[in-house]
């Protein structure tokens, strides 16, 4: 099957139902802040820039004291988000949030919010956050399967927390989801007095934080106090901030040129000294380093670069790069090969991960090879001219340009499944020898 093909299918999925929402219906009217350091900005004022946005609106506890923020996309500088798909809105946020912004410019002390369809909670772009100041907002378009559960359960001992977004109802679902999450969001207007005290008192007696989102008066606010929610969000305290600044558009080959000396195993001196040369790139890396996921009280003053490669490591800067590749930001829009692209470098690694779970070389081999599968595309060049120029291994190689070798086989696997097709047995055979294929890849077709 050709790459292309699969790509023109999958992209329809980003005209779908919109899966990211924001606190409030109706108009909405955003207060604008400039966010740039003057440092940073003179380090790369030699390179093009454009504009980044995202929006934010705070939640306040029953004190009236600011406590976070929900991060909203924002594509345009217009008081309205204009979302074709989730995962896309919240690729977008991150990548504004970690690599034009930064944690603390947009939080302060507060923790962030963030609108997370299952596509976004189930990859690895959740890991380049620092958890413990990220509630990861779990949408109502999300079905609360066992799947999801354990996604949740997996993210929480990682440091997140988890919250159910847009609560109507205390459904059967909803309480049996509880024990998987640290907080409810009510959706305020459309709820019954009666009904919302019952969920409140639910999730109270399981231990779960309660927030009213949507408040809009006075009258809503002493309501929602009254039965005893723990947060608010809405018009009624602060409407969506929207956030503005400067970002440098980094060229490709500033990042094929520490992409190709991460995948060479080159020396950290020789990154250092790339990375350097990539001003803007070094900021980003800078600020993920500033973002990781160590307690604020463990947070020192990063004084080199080669310290802020060190705490970032070169998994998350392989991942980053590869993000800044295919999700090079077009009026605020992520590109939607970073959907594909993520789905396929998990699915690979995990099977992988059950092929043989002792080998991690193999499992980074194989999620290296499914993220640049396409990453000749937003070149305009087709893969074989794309490759030959990247010191990648042999076995990469073979799987990127003619689909051979084992990571060959699993990749084309991976293309199968993308278009809801079953792996062929001759497939399945050579990926597992002991002829337990079919078995061992439950869990992994979806």
């Amino acid at each position: 099957m050709h790459r292309e093909a699969g790509i023109s299918m999958f992209a329809a999925v980003f005209t779908g139902t919109a899966a990211q929402k924001e606190s409030n219906t109706g108009s909405r009217v955003c207060r604008e802040v400039d966010v740039n350091d003057g440092d940073i900005s003179q380090q790369v004022t030699m390179e093009k820039t454009s504009e980044v946005l995202l929006a934010r609106q705070s939640i306040s506890n029953r004190q009236g004291v600011c406590v976070g923020h929900e991060l909203l996309f924002r594509g345009r500088p217009i008081d309205t988000a204009e979302i074709d798909d989730g995962f896309a809105c919240t690729t977008t946020v991150v990548q504004n949030l970690l690599g034009a912004f930064g944690v603390e410019n947009v939080l302060g002390e507060t923790d962030g919010f963030l609108n997370c369809t299952g596509e976004f909670l189930n990859c690895d772009l959740v890991d380049i956050l620092p958890a413990e100041r990220m509630v990861l907002e779990i949408l109502e378009t999300c079905e609360l399967d066992d799947a999801l559960a354990r996604r949740c359960s997996a993210l929480r001992r990682a440091g997140f927390r988890v919250a159910l977004d847009d609560v109507k109802d205390l459904t059967p679902e909803v309480r049996a989801f509880l024990p998987h999450v640290d907080m409810v969001k009510i959706d305020w207007p459309f709820m019954e007095p009666g009904a919302a005290a019952r969920l409140a008192d639910a999730c109270r007696a399981a231990g779960k934080t309660v927030l009213a989102e949507k408040i809009e008066t006075r009258e809503d606010f002493m309501k929602a106090l009254e039965i005893g929610c723990d947060l608010f969000q809405g018009f009624y305290f602060t409407r969506p901030q929207l956030v503005k600044g400067r970002g440098a558009i980094i060229s490709s080959s500033a990042l094929f040129g520490v992409l190709d000396l991460v995948l060479h195993e080159a020396r950290i001196d020789e990154i250092e000294r790339a990375l350097k040369a990539a001003p803007s790139l070094t900021v980003q890396i800078l600020r993920l380093a500033n973002n990781g996921n160590r307690p604020r009280a463990q947070l020192s003053e990063i004084t080199s670069v080669r310290q802020a490669l060190s705490m970032v490591g070169m998994r998350q800067l392989t991942r980053w790069c590869c993000l800044m590749l295919y999700g090079a930001v077009a009026d605020g829009h992520a590109d939607p090969l970073v959907q594909l692209v993520t789905r396929r470098a998990n699915f690979m690694e995990r099977v992988v991960q059950k092929i043989a779970p002792d080998d991690e070389s193999l499992q980074q081999e194989a999620y290296l090879s499914a993220l640049l599968s396409l990453a000749h595309i937003p070149q305009g060049i087709d893969a074989q001219c794309f490759i030959k120029d990247l010191a990648v291994g042999p076995a990469i190689r073979d799987a990127i340009v003619g689909y051979g070798g084992r990571l060959g086989t699993l990749l084309r696997v991976a293309e199968r499944v993308e278009q809801g097709e079953f792996p062929a047995d001759a497939e399945l055979a050579a990926l597992f020898p002991g002829g337990h294929g079919r078995s061992l890849f439950d869990g992994l077709y979806l």
